[in-house]
C-alpha cells in the first residue's frame, strides 16, 4: 500500500470520528442558557423524524400570514391552509430524490455534503403537531417574531418578494418545495438550520446541532 493511499484511508477514518466527536462536545455546550418557556407564550414546536428536524408554526399569527406565501394551491391536493405549517430546510436535491432513506444515493449526498447543490425548503402543512415526536415551546412574541423573520429570510424569492416554488413534486398532498438560502453542507445540515433559528428566537439550543439529538438534549433540560 502506496503512503498516499495509507494517508487517505487514515483521513477516511480520523474525519468523521472527529466530527461526530466535535458535535458530542458543542451538543453539551448549552446557548440561551437562560430562557424559559413563556406559559401563555405562542406555542411552537419542533418536530422529527428520529434524523431530520423541523419548525413548527401557527399557519396565522399577529406576525404572519403564512397562507399568503404558501397557499393551498402551491401544495400537491390541498383544498385550504391547515391550523399549522412546518418548515424544513435541506439539500434540493436531497429532498427530490429521496422521499425515504432506503432511497439514498452515494452521489446525492455527495453534492449535499459538500455544498455544490441548491437549497430548499421544505412547507407542509399539518392539522396537529402533537401528533408528530417532538417538542412544545412557548415563546414571547417578541421571540416568536424573531423565528418568523428567521424562516421568511431562509427562503430565495423573485424580484417582488414571492418565495420560488421547485417543479419537485411534495411527498404527501399537503406540502411542497422551495428554493432555500443558503447551501446543505456537512456543517450546515437541517438540523443546524433549526438551531439557528432557534438560538435567533432566544431558545435554548447546543453550540452546534449537525443530528437532531443534539437539538433535544438541550431541550429536554427546560
Amino acid at each position: 500500500m502506496s503512503r498516499a493511499l495509507a494517508a487517505l484511508l487514515g483521513l477516511a477514518v480520523v474525519l468523521p470520528a472527529a466530527y461526530l466527536l466535535l458535535a458530542l462536545v458543542l451538543a453539551l455546550v448549552p446557548l440561551n442558557a437562560g430562557f424559559r418557556p413563556s406559559a401563555d407564550g405562542i406555542p411552537v414546536y419542533v418536530r422529527t423524524n428520529g434524523i431530520h428536524a423541523e419548525l413548527v408554526l401557527s399557519t396565522r399569527s399577529a406576525d404572519v400570514d403564512w397562507s399568503a406565501d404558501h397557499p393551498a394551491s402551491d401544495m400537491r391536493a390541498l383544498a385550504a391552509p391547515m391550523q399549522w405549517i412546518a418548515f424544513g430546510w435541506g439539500d434540493a436535491a436531497f429532498f427530490a430524490s429521496t422521499p425515504t432513506w432506503s432511497d439514498l444515493r452515494p452521489g446525492t449526498a455527495f453534492v449535499a455534503l459538500t455544498g455544490l447543490g441548491e437549497g430548499a425548503m421544505h412547507v407542509e402543512y399539518i392539522a396537529d403537531p402533537a401528533s408528530y415526536a417532538g417538542r412544545e415551546l412557548r415563546l414571547s412574541p417578541a421571540q416568536h417574531a424573531r423565528l418568523v423573520e428567521y424562516v421568511r429570510d431562509s427562503f430565495a424569492r423573485t424580484a417582488d418578494g414571492r418565495p420560488i416554488r421547485l417543479a419537485a413534486p411534495g411527498y404527501f398532498e399537503t406540502d411542497a418545495f422551495y428554493a432555500a438560502r443558503p447551501r446543505y453542507t456537512f456543517w450546515m445540515t437541517s438540523n443546524e438550520w433549526v438551531r439557528r433559528g432557534l438560538t435567533a428566537a432566544g431558545v435554548r439550543t447546543p453550540a452546534w446541532a449537525p443530528f437532531d439529538s443534539a437539538l433535544f438534549f438541550q431541550l429536554r433540560s427546560l
